[in-house]
C-alpha cells in the first residue's frame, strides 16, 4: 500500500525530475561535445526534446493535482462560496470529459502510429514511445481531476 501512496503523491515529479535531468545532462554533453571537441551528437537534441514533450504532457497532471493553473480570479473571488463551489465542479466535469476525449483519441493515434511503424529521424527511435506521452497525460490528468471530483464532494458534506 505505501508503494500506491507514493505513487499516487509522486510520480509526476518523479517523471519530470528525471526527464528534466536528462534533458540538463543531454545538453550538457552535447555542449561539451561542440565548443571542447569540435564535434556534434546527432541524436541529442531530438532526445532533448523528447523529454521536454513526456514533461509537458506530465505537468499538466502535475498542476492539476496540485490545483495550480493561470486563472483569473477577481469575479469569481467575489461570488458567494457555494456558488463558487458548483461552478468549479462544474469546470472540472468539463475538464474531465475533454481529457478523456483526448485519451480516448490519443489511443487511436498511436495505435495508427505502431501500424505504420513510423520512426525518429536521427536516433531510429519508435515514434510512439514519444506519442504515448499524449495517453499517460491524459490518463492521469483524469485520474486528478476525478481525485478532485472526490476531495471536493467529500468537502462539501463536511
Amino acid at each position: 500500500m505505501g508503494v500506491i501512496k507514493w505513487l499516487d503523491e509522486n510520480i509526476e515529479e518523479f517523471i519530470m525530475t528525471v526527464c528534466l535531468v536528462a534533458m540538463v545532462l543531454i545538453m550538457g554533453v552535447q555542449v561539451a561535445m561542440r565548443y571542447i571537441f569540435n564535434a556534434s551528437l546527432v541524436w541529442s537534441e531530438e532526445l532533448t526534446r523528447y523529454f521536454f514533450i513526456w514533461s509537458g504532457f506530465l505537468s499538466v497532471s502535475y498542476c492539476i493535482k496540485r490545483r495550480i493553473s493561470i486563472k483569473i480570479d477577481q469575479v469569481f473571488n467575489m461570488l458567494p462560496h457555494r456558488v463558487q463551489q458548483v461552478i468549479q465542479f462544474f469546470i472540472k466535469i468539463v475538464m474531465l470529459a475533454v481529457f478523456l476525449y483526448f485519451f480516448r483519441y490519443s489511443i487511436e493515434v498511436v495505435k495508427a502510429t505502431i501500424a505504420n511503424g513510423q520512426k525518429s529521424p536521427a536516433m531510429g527511435l519508435p515514434i510512439y514511445f514519444v506519442q504515448m506521452s499524449t495517453i499517460v497525460g491524459f490518463f492521469l490528468a483524469s485520474v486528478r481531476i476525478i481525485q478532485n471530483i472526490y476531495h471536493g464532494i467529500i468537502h462539501i458534506k463536511e
